[in-house]
């Protein structure tokens, strides 16, 4: 989910986050069967459709509009709440382009279930909402490349264990499954693995006070002090099946 505007965050995935600069999009509504790149995307994820439902209606049933992108630089992807529009750069390979899109359609399934940041919350307490859904997003991502990968289609799960920005998220997943073989214990380590690189949380943390401070500035609104609930992280996290797995925040 992209914050409420475009802000490039460099070196790590632009999940909340869109391009700052001009960029042309090349985009389709559902059933997403023209232009020819984006049914080409579409049938690349049809495994992850098949096998997961609520993909299915994440992308044909909630999606505004599935684009891609001629140039995002550093971001990779990014999801846009207001229109449900999906964003996809063109610069990686089709297995990350995939990875990407699972990952973002988990951001869209979000702002379905209610795990938006409340407009009350503190710039603090908001920064780590938003931790928390990236968090959640890049493990659900990561179990369905899983789940790809037993099923005899690894493609998805190559591409995030290769990727700098994730390969140590992923190895905390895989840890998991070597050692329990437990899907949920896997899903928890993965989340809290996310918080475990200190340039990770400091980008995002600039990105979302940034945004933060000039919404308020253009909605004219003071700044709130709410503080999140804490059911927030027991609404937040579920497996692609819809099961929850423990998430908290490290040293919580």
């Amino acid at each position: 989910m992209r914050l409420a505007r475009h802000i490039a965050l460099s070196a790590w995935l632009g999940v909340m986050t869109g391009p700052a600069h001009a960029q042309i999009l090349t985009c389709a509504a559902p059933p997403f069967d023209q232009p020819p790149e984006i049914a080409a995307l579409v049938t690349q994820l049809r495994p992850a459709l098949d096998r997961w439902p609520s993909l299915h209606v994440a992308l044909f049933q909630d999606a505004g509009e599935l684009c891609l992108a001629d140039t995002l630089h550093d971001a990779r992807g990014y999801f846009e709440p207001r229109s449900s529009r999906l964003v996809i750069a063109t610069d990686m390979a089709p297995a990350l382009q995939k990875a990407v899109l699972i990952h973002e359609l988990r951001h869209l399934e979000q702002k379905f279930h209610g795990s938006c940041p409340d407009p009350n919350l503190s710039m603090k307490e908001n920064a780590r909402a938003i931790f928390a859904m990236e968090a959640d997003a890049t493990t659900f991502s990561l179990a369905v490349a899983w789940d790809l990968r037993e099923a005899g289609m690894p493609d998805a799960w190559d591409a995030l264990a290769g990727w700098p920005m994730q390969d140590d998220i992923a190895a905390a997943f895989e840890t998991e499954m070597g050692r329990s073989g437990d899907l949920i214990s896997a899903a928890s380590a993965a989340f809290t693995q996310w918080y475990a690189k200190d340039a990770r949380r400091e980008l995002y943390y600039l990105a979302s006070c940034s945004d933060y401070l000039e919404s308020r500035d253009r909605e004219h609104r003071m700044l709130s002090y709410d503080r999140l609930s804490s059911s927030f992280f027991d609404a937040l996290c579920r497996l692609p099946d819809g099961e929850a797995y423990p998430c908290t925040e490290p040293g919580d």
